[in-house]
């Protein structure tokens, strides 16, 4: 899981500078006058993205502008939910343990991820074990991920 989230966002970007470089460049030609074909809309240095008549086409009906501002809110909604992911730690760094002596002690998320994995992985039939880290550091949570030997009885 922790490899997907790079990985949408490669291509989201991707996706849009891609988009982006061909619109623009495609507008850009078309102002400089380069020939283009006979579908594209804009043909020329003085045609315009939106003519007058084609902002007022759909003012006066009903559904237009419900449809427009919900449209937007979804795009604000979906925009802010994948900036939040950003700022989301799939794993924990650190994780505090109480040591008992009533100081404690910090230990590396990945090396105690690391010893989860090998002694959940010495247990008579796991055949391989990962372990992730996640939630608070003063409070974690461990999801550990079993490949059984076929013989294993869970």
């Amino acid at each position: 899981m922790s490899g997907m989230r790079p990985t949408v966002n490669r291509i989201l970007l991707a996706l849009a500078g891609l988009v982006l470089i061909v619109v623009g460049g495609a507008v850009l030609a078309a102002g400089l006058g380069a020939a283009v074909p006979s579908w594209w809309p804009w043909d020329g240095r003085t045609d315009v993205l939106l003519s007058a008549a084609d902002r007022g086409r759909w003012r006066d009906e009903g559904w237009w502008w419900p449809t427009v501002i919900a449209v937007l809110a979804v795009l604000v909604v979906l925009a802010l939910w994948w900036f939040l992911a950003q700022l989301r730690r799939g794993r924990l760094a650190e994780v505090l343990v109480d040591s008992g002596d009533g100081e404690g002690a910090q230990v590396r998320g990945r090396a105690l991820e690391g010893v989860l994995a090998e002694e959940a992985g010495e247990v008579d039939g796991v055949a391989r074990a990962q372990a992730a880290l996640t939630g608070r550091r003063t409070a974690p949570r461990a999801r550990v991920r079993l490949l059984m030997e076929p013989h294993a009885a869970p």
